[in-house]
C-alpha cells in the first residue's frame, strides 16, 4: 500500500515544487519593483529641495498618501482585502518618506500605548516615535522643532472628548493634519479604559484630498438660541457634522462655551467658505484648525 501512495505524493512535491519557484520568482520582481519606487521617491526628494528656494521643502503630504491608499483598495481584486493590501502599501509609503526625509513623530507615553499603535498605524514603521510625559509636552514639541509631527487622542471610548487635548488644541498654534481610528479588541481589558480616536498635528497646511474633514473650535458667549443658530448654518448648506462637543470655559474673567466640531468637507470648498464666513468671528472667537483627509484605515 506504501508504494501505491508514492507516485501521488511525489506528483505533490512536483506541483508545490513549481509553485514555490513561481512565489520565489514573483518575490524577485516586486523587490525590484519596490526598489524602483524607493528611486522615485528619492527623486521627488530632490526636487522638491531643488525648487523650494528659501522654504523648506515639505516631504510629508497627508492628502497624497490618503490618495493613493483609496486607489489600492479600490482597484484591489483579491484575494487580499482592500485594508489588507492599503496596510502593505501604508509600509511601503513610510521606508520610502524615511529615504526622503526622516521623519520624528511625538506622542504622549508611555511607550507601547495605543497612542503609540496611532503613530504606527498612520505613519508605518520606520518613523520613530518620541514618547513624551504627557499630552502639552507632545505640543511643544512640535512647535519648537524637535519633532515634525504629533499624534494625540482626541476621543475615548468610554468618556467622549478628551477634554485636556481640546484646551490643549485652543492655547497652541498647531493644524490638524490627519486623523488616526483604532479598532481595539474586546477582549483586551485595556479596551475599557482605550482611547479610540486620534488627531495627526503639525505646521503645515493640508491641501484637498477628495475626502476630507474640517475641524474648528467656536467660543461664544452662554446665550439662549447660540448652538441653534450655529447648527442652522450647516444645516441650510447640508453639511454634516461628524462630532459636536461643547464645555464650558474662561476667558478674559468672563465664562464662554467652547465648541469643538467636526464637520465633511474641506475649507477650500465652496459651501465650507460659506459656512467659515457666516460663523462669528468677532474677538478671535473663531479658531479653524484644519482641514485634513478622512481616515482611510
Amino acid at each position: 500500500m506504501a508504494n501505491s501512495l508514492e507516485p501521488n505524493h511525489d506528483q505533490a512535491e512536483a506541483a508545490l515544487l513549481a509553485l514555490r519557484n513561481q512565489i520565489d520568482t514573483i518575490d524577485q520582481q516586486v523587490q525590484l519593483l519596490i526598489n524602483e519606487r524607493a528611486r522615485c521617491a528619492q527623486q521627488v526628494a530632490e526636487v522638491k529641495q531643488q525648487f523650494s528656494q528659501q522654504r523648506q521643502a515639505v516631504f510629508y503630504r497627508p492628502e497624497r498618501e490618503a490618495q493613493v491608499l483609496r486607489r489600492v483598495m479600490e482597484r484591489n481584486q483579491g484575494p487580499l482585502s482592500g485594508p489588507d493590501m492599503a496596510r502593505i502599501f501604508r509600509e511601503i509609503m513610510s521606508v520610502c518618506l524615511a529615504l526622503e526625509q526622516p521623519m520624528q513623530v511625538a506622542y504622549p507615553g508611555p511607550e507601547g500605548s495605543y497612542t503609540e499603535q496611532a503613530v504606527r498605524k498612520h505613519f508605518g514603521f520606520s518613523v520613530k516615535g518620541v514618547a513624551m510625559s504627557d499630552l502639552e509636552q507632545s505640543f511643544k514639541a512640535v512647535e519648537d522643532g524637535r519633532c515634525h509631527y504629533a499624534v494625540t487622542p482626541i476621543e475615548s471610548s468610554q468618556e467622549g472628548l478628551v477634554s485636556h487635548t481640546l484646551d490643549l488644541l485652543r492655547r497652541h498654534d498647531l493644524c490638524i493634519c490627519g486623523e488616526v481610528e483604532l479598532e481595539l479588541d474586546p477582549s483586551d481589558e485595556k479596551t475599557l479604559i482605550a482611547d479610540t480616536r486620534y488627531l495627526v498635528l503639525g505646521k503645515q497646511y493640508v491641501a484637498p484630498s477628495g475626502q476630507d474633514k474640517t475641524s474648528i473650535l467656536l467660543m461664544l458667549q452662554d446665550q439662549p438660541g447660540v448652538l441653534h443658530d450655529v447648527l442652522g448654518v450647516f444645516r441650510q448648506r447640508g453639511i454634516s457634522l461628524t462630532r459636536l462637543e461643547s464645555r464650558t470655559c474662561q476667558h478674559n474673567n468672563q465664562a464662554f462655551s467652547l465648541f469643538y466640531i467636526d464637520f465633511q468637507g474641506h475649507q477650500e470648498d465652496p459651501l465650507i467658505q460659506e459656512v467659515l464666513a457666516e460663523l462669528p468671528k468677532e474677538d478671535g472667537s473663531l479658531k479653524v484648525l484644519g482641514s485634513y483627509p478622512r481616515a482611510v484605515l
